[in-house]
């Protein structure tokens, strides 16, 4: 991994890109980037966008947990280079596939879509924003089975139930809570 590619820029894009990616504590981040699971991109040297993913073991998917190319560098194909570097990982490693959900107001439906990634499932991606979840896979090896495949949901974000609730006095669990809203 290129030196040049460190934590704070990867705060700094996930901040820039709140509205599209997941929020993750820098704790979090530093321990996916001491082991190894953040790919880097670059332009002109600068670094432009990483890939964090999970662990890559035999018989399993690869799950990526955020992908994110800067604003001022997409359309270049350097989102496509750090999807393949993450496919010669998942072959090496004799994964299944790669996986990856992604927010159906987001425009990197139509990247992962273009990509060769098949949407197998959506589902609900909450109440805050009211948006569905994407469920995005593609074949690192030949499959045995055909699996579904769906047509991705293209719901914008709508914070009006969110925002309601609040006002109403609803006690909202926090960002790290697991629990369901009533």
């Amino acid at each position: 991994m290129n030196a040049l590619l460190d934590l704070k820029y990867i705060d700094h894009l996930q901040k820039q890109n709140a509205e599209e990616l997941a929020f993750y504590p820098l704790t979090t981040l530093e321990k996916a980037f001491d082991e190894g699971k953040i790919i880097g991109c670059y332009e002109n040297d600068e670094p432009a966008g990483y890939l964090w993913f999970g662990s890559v073991r035999p018989g399993y998917d690869v799950t990526i947990y955020q992908a994110c190319v800067d604003y001022s560098a997409r359309r270049r194909h350097l989102g496509l280079g750090l999807v393949r570097d993450l496919m010669d990982l998942g072959r090496a490693g004799a994964a299944l596939g790669i996986r990856l959900r992604c927010a159906s107001s987001s425009d990197a439906n139509e990247f992962w879509s273009l990509t060769g990634f098949y949407c197998t499932r959506v589902s609900n991606g909450g109440i805050k924003r009211a948006r569905m979840l994407n469920h995005w896979r593609t074949d690192l090896t030949p499959s045995l089975f055909i699996p579904e495949i769906v047509e991705p949901s293209r719901k914008q974000t709508n914070l009006k139930a969110y925002n309601k609730m609040k006002r109403d006095g609803i006690e909202m669990p926090s960002g790290w809570s697991r629990g369901h809203y009533p």
